[in-house]
């Protein structure tokens, strides 16, 4: 666990480009090793937990979206691929400028296998940092004794974040 995500959901948090996070209390670094115990949760926590939710479940709804245009596009891939070499045999017997036109062909075929597994990557990438983000900022919560129930509404939003309607509610474990 950092200490990085302590300060990132307590009020005292301070950031200077020259040493990075400062406790607004004591002007230094944070010290400690496991927990803070000038640590002040408030708006920021909630701010950040339904956030950090918010694009963790954002990446998940992309999920059947992503399998589906790696598939579409490895099949019509494919079959350019074959088709390609339908044509190419065809095409010998006549004049040697016609391997141009499959030489297009593959190219084609390429730029849709990067399409599919571009967006295949993009996805596992941006689904491993939410799953990250989410996990430590769990983890610092559960350090404080502290669970959450969130439940999430997603509005509509078509560019950037995602916007949410939230019912955040926690609970602190004995």
């Amino acid at each position: 666990m950092e200490l990085h995500w302590h300060c990132e959901l307590c009020e005292h948090q301070d950031v200077s480009l020259k040493e990075g996070n400062i406790c607004g209390l004591t002007g230094k670094k944070p010290g400690f090793t496991t927990t803070c115990n000038k640590i002040e949760f408030g708006d920021r926590r909630d701010e950040k937990i339904v956030a950090i939710n918010a694009k963790y479940q954002k990446v998940l709804k992309n999920k059947w979206w992503v399998y589906s245009y790696f598939i579409l596009f490895n099949i019509f891939a494919i079959a350019l691929f074959y088709f390609d070499y339908l044509f190419l045999d065809y095409l010998k017997h006549f004049f040697l400028m016609a391997y141009a036109v499959p030489i297009f062909i593959t190219a084609i075929g390429i730029t849709l296998l990067g399409m599919g597994w571009g967006a295949l990557n993009n996805y596992r990438n941006n689904l491993s940092i939410a799953k990250a983000n989410k996990n430590e900022v769990d983890l610092v919560l559960s350090a404080y004794n502290i669970d959450y129930k969130l439940k999430l509404d997603f509005l509509k939003s078509f560019h950037g974040e995602p916007k949410v309607k939230s019912d955040l509610k926690f609970y602190y474990k004995e």
